[in-house]
């Protein structure tokens, strides 16, 4: 299954302040005009208290599609 922008997301690899496991959402896909690198800016849940979050950067290999 293709990610898209509005996925609901699960990190499959342990980052610095991102568990592996950790739940987020799908907020931008971004193309590298040299490269053709898709990289994926996802809002991770639990990182801060609404209307706040923090928004990281992960290339495809490193995300599961929940739904």
């Amino acid at each position: 299954m293709s990610i898209q922008p509005g996925n609901l997301i699960k990190t499959t690899r342990a980052r610095i302040g991102c568990p592996k496991g950790t739940l987020g959402l799908v907020t931008e896909r971004l193309v590298g005009s040299d490269s053709g690198i898709v990289i994926y800016v996802v809002a991770l849940q639990g990182t801060f208290p609404w209307p706040h979050y923090r928004a990281r950067r992960f290339i495809e290999q490193d995300l599961e599609v929940v739904s």
